[in-house]
């Protein structure tokens, strides 16, 4: 049996003036088909969680023993463990992708129930197992965006086949389970199709809500923890772009005040069309240097965050420029009625925020990308010069540039690449060899 499942997020957006579109996107995500198989193997791991909390409906079944018949109750079934041996994955250019799980072994648990349908009405009950064991799980998802009804969101279409497996057993235990555990060849029989449907329905649902919880499905935003008025916006501003082995991933990137959402520094002739898989890594995010001036622009003009009172005024919003090994700020301030213009030469960091999602309790990581600054000519080394510098790294430790990323990546293992030509900043690395824990 084949079916459907159609995903869309609610919307939740901020009520932006303009859709965005891919020339528009200040940064993106690329991973190889290497690294989705990762991910989805963390995934399937990691659903179990949420398989653990959805309603899986009772089995009730008859059977006869030709004198009698019996109708038996499976109730109280949930999934108590779930293991994966091996994901597979294609990522067909231009086409669906098409993935699936071998080697499935779930546990399952649940209590029973035992009526003799006729005289003399013989009834027992107690707990059991369900045990699937080299089980496996096919699937074909493509993905759109919505520039409709919600714009920037994902909708998602999983077709699914049927879980075949090749070995089922049925364990049960209490009241008088040894007599009954002779029934277990019917017992199997009268549920194996029912089972491979509901385990099959459960798996995609648990992976779903997953998703929808990684996918960040709040409005595909991120509020600044120190300056809730500004939020970092990560709409997808395209379908995701398929190539042979990999898939992009193209964000908005902007960062907005809540206070006019019409207020866009970024504009297209800012940004260059990124070159994607350029390094030999599952993971890479690609960071615009517009993206970064759009950050300086916005904290500079609604919280004035570079300015330190009683001490100097930043004028202008600092901006950024990539070179091949480092990066350079220009800062421009007045003190005591004189102008002053510093640069600073500074290094990428980063720093990770686990954010708990208050519905499932599962977290999400932020991840805040910020740069250490040094002060970059002789003649700058001065008290003010210092304390400009001081107050700027103090500051871009929380006024700096996000990114929401799943629970699955470890980023402070990853390394930063300039690329002066594109104008971007490149995290990249792969993916963590044990599955972090949510």
């Amino acid at each position: 049996m084949i079916f459907i499942l159609s995903l869309q997020t609610e919307c939740g957006s901020p009520n932006y003036p303009r859709v965005l579109h891919p020339e528009d996107s200040a940064y993106s995500y690329t991973i190889s088909q290497k690294g989705m198989e990762r991910f989805i193997a963390c995934g399937m791991d990691s659903a179990i969680i949420y398989a653990q909390n959805i309603p899986i409906p009772d089995l009730s079944f008859d059977l006869d023993l030709g004198l009698t018949q019996i109708k038996f109750i499976l109730s109280d079934i949930s999934f108590a463990n779930f293991h994966v041996n091996k994901i597979y994955i294609d990522i067909p250019e231009d086409n669906p992708i098409n993935a699936g799980a071998s080697g499935v072994d779930i546990e399952m648990k649940l209590n029973w129930k035992f009526q003799q349908t006729s005289y003399p009405y013989v009834n027992d009950q107690g707990a059991g197992q369900i045990l699937i064991r080299n089980a496996d799980v096919k699937a074909v998802a493509d993905i759109d965006c919505d520039f409709d009804d919600c714009p920037g969101h994902l909708l998602v279409n999983v077709y699914r086949a049927d879980l075949t497996f090749d070995i089922l057993q049925i364990v049960l235990s209490g009241g008088s389970s040894w007599i009954y555990q002779s029934l277990i060849d019917l017992v199997i029989s009268a549920v194996q199709d029912s089972l491979s449907d509901i385990i099959s329905e459960v798996i995609v649902k648990g992976i779903t809500v997953l998703m929808n919880d990684i996918m960040k499905a709040d409005g595909y935003f991120e509020p600044y923890a120190a300056y809730p008025g500004i939020i970092k916006d990560d709409r997808f501003v395209s379908p995701m772009i398929m190539k042979r082995g990999y898939m992009v991933i193209l964000f908005s990137g902007y960062i907005y005040s809540l206070s006019d959402l019409s207020d866009e520094y970024i504009k297209p002739s800012m940004l260059i069309a990124p070159v994607y898989n350029r390094f030999n890594k599952e993971i890479q995010f690609t960071l615009s240097e517009a993206g970064f001036d759009n950050q300086f622009y916005i904290f500079h003009k609604y919280n004035d965050v570079y300015s330190k009172p009683g001490s100097f005024e930043v004028i202008e919003a600092p901006t950024i420029k990539f070179y091949n090994v480092k990066s350079i700020l220009t800062v421009k301030v007045k003190a005591l009625d004189q102008t002053h213009t510093f640069e600073m030469v500074g290094s990428p960091t980063l720093r990770t925020d686990k954010i708990q999602n208050k519905s499932s309790q599962a977290t999400h990581n932020v991840t805040q990308v910020f740069f250490k600054f040094n002060l970059l000519n002789e003649e700058d080394q001065t008290a003010l010069g210092a304390e400009v510098l001081e107050h700027i790294n103090t500051v871009l430790q929380h006024a700096n540039y996000q990114i929401a990323n799943t629970p699955f990546m470890k980023m402070d293992e990853m390394e930063f690449v300039f690329d002066p030509t594109q104008k971007v900043l490149r995290i990249v690395g792969d993916n963590p060899k044990e599955c972090p824990h949510l």
